[in-house]
């Protein structure tokens, strides 16, 4: 595959000027990170990336070069190492620098629109740039030569037995279809080593598709919405024209080989998602109540704590045909930290993360119709994400500085409906109330009474004492929502 030299490509060019200078580095860490490597214009499949944290560094390594070739992200700068500087796992997706490794640096890089790196190698033009996925179904060779390290990973796993002899033992045809992403971690970790056990278990009733997805997840088109594709991996079993399960990311189970028994074997699975979390402290359910007391809705909800000390929620919500899943942490400065809304209308599906990088705060929305769609904006210090989860509604009192009186806080309400991709920022007030004592389906409780005003709207919390989850709320538009059930790890309620 060629890519014409153009006008820009001569502009982002930079001139190397070998220079004999010396950088000792100290023994560090690398990952392997899949992207497209451009020598004099060609797409190199055999070339490797590995990426260090700290410091921030890229090193190149290709059969094509008699070198590896190190760039430092935060200094612009490019240097050569012997390749035997760097020693690789079995896997080749980790790998160590040597101590006291020499480094020659060769001049500088150029960086353009976002992680594009351009330099030139002994007169030839070199682009590092991100990878946009293979696309469509493909044979295994050809997902090898698009991500050779796949194919190590997959040579060097050891399946899990017992799930392969329970796969082999499968008597019924079958279609696996493996959806991935080239570009994507969790495909790279899951994908090849499905394959392995797939491959060891050697079910001819087993028929394997392997189907590549973009990083946008736009193509291919007729696979992504008729699929319902919202992440990758997406494993689908089928059989007569009927789909038997689906793992979606991350198996349920240990291992995927072990979802994938389970599912042939018709054994129903209960994914308790990928984040991680501490010690249960508590877990109920709410009513979600109309203006005429009609229940409109009900959430289960789980509450853990932290290992950075501070809470998350996995909340699941239903309401008419609208199903919604949420993920949603906090520090231990009650300050958002992570969540994922997951909604299902009928066969359609959207999931959206949002992340917290500092004052920033990143949503990034996948649809199975819509593909990506993403919103940064920046947060101020105070401040709260008002998710579809009513266990979360809590966090957004800081009971250290609300119980003074009065406080004015930023919020971004994520939207309840399916249809709506991205929320909005809005103004709080926060006025507390008092403590009281109220009674509700679970049991009698103290409580710290709230009332939250945002723009023309207003609601009252009262919220549990020392867990912070509201016991029951009342909405200005008669809404009302009320805690049918709870159970806390401690023997103190």
């Amino acid at each position: 595959m060629k890519v014409h030299a153009t006008p820009f490509a001569l502009v982002i060019s930079c001139a190397i000027a070998l220079a004999a200078q010396n950088d000792k580095s100290g023994p560090l860490s690398w990952n392997d990170s899949t992207r497209d490597v451009y020598i004099d214009n060609e797409l190199d499949h055999s070339a490797q990336v590995l990426v260090c944290d700290s410091p921030s560094r890229l090193a190149l390594i290709s059969p094509k070069l008699d070198r590896a070739i190190v760039l430092d992200v935060g200094e612009h700068t490019v240097s050569s190492a012997p390749k035997d500087t760097f020693s690789f796992a079995a896997d080749r997706t980790t790998a160590t620098s040597t101590g006291g490794a020499s480094l020659q640096k060769l001049g500088k890089f150029t960086r353009v629109d976002g992680p594009v790196y351009a330099f030139t190698l002994d007169g030839k033009l070199v682009l590092i740039r991100a990878h946009p996925g293979a696309t469509g179904e493909m044979t295994a060779d050809k997902l090898w030569e698009t991500v050779p390290v796949w194919r190590a990973v997959m040579e060097n796993f050891q399946a899990n037995a017992k799930a392969v002899a329970e796969i082999k033992a499968i008597d019924k045809t079958t279609t696996v279809t493996l959806l991935f992403g080239t570009w994507c971690p969790d495909s790279k970790n899951y994908v090849p080593r499905l394959m392995r056990a797939l491959r060891d278990a050697g079910n001819d009733k087993l028929q394997v598709k392997l189907i590549g997805i973009d990083n946008q997840f736009h193509q291919p088109i007729d696979t992504v919405q008729p699929r319902r594709i919202t992440n990758v991996p997406t494993v689908i079993l089928e059989r007569d024209g009927r789909e038997i399960g689906r793992i979606v990311e991350t198996p349920a189970s240990k291992t995927i080989e072990e979802d994938v028994a389970a599912i042939l074997s018709g054994r129903q699975l209960v994914h308790t998602g990928r984040w991680d979390r501490g010690p249960k402290l508590a877990s109920g359910a709410y009513s979600y109540r109309d203006q005429t007391g009609k229940e409109v809705g009900k959430e289960e909800f789980e509450l853990f704590s932290t290992a950075e000390g501070g809470f998350m929620v996995h909340s699941q919500i239903t309401g008419g045909d609208l199903n919604t899943e949420v993920f949603q942490k906090i520090d231990a400065k009650r300050k958002p930290s992570f969540a994922e809304i997951t909604k299902t209308l009928g066969v359609d599906r959207t999931r959206t993360r949002f992340s917290f990088d500092g004052d920033t705060m990143t949503a990034r929305m996948r649809g199975s119709a819509s593909g990506v769609v993403a919103q940064t904006i920046e947060v101020p210090a105070r401040f709260f994400l008002c998710t579809p989860a009513m266990a979360s509604e809590g966090w957004a009192f800081d009971t250290s500085a609300d119980t003074r009186g009065h406080a004015q806080i930023a919020g971004y309400l994520a939207p309840v409906e399916f249809d709506k991709a991205m929320g909005t920022l809005a103004n709080a007030v926060v006025d507390f109330v008092g403590d009281e004592r109220i009674k509700t389906l679970a049991g009698e409780f103290p409580v710290r009474h709230f009332k939250l005003r945002l723009d023309h709207d207003t609601c009252d919390y009262w919220l549990h004492s020392q867990l912070g989850i509201p016991l029951q709320a009342k909405a200005n538009n008669g809404h009302e929502y009320v805690l049918t059930s709870l159970t806390i790890a401690s023997a103190e309620k």
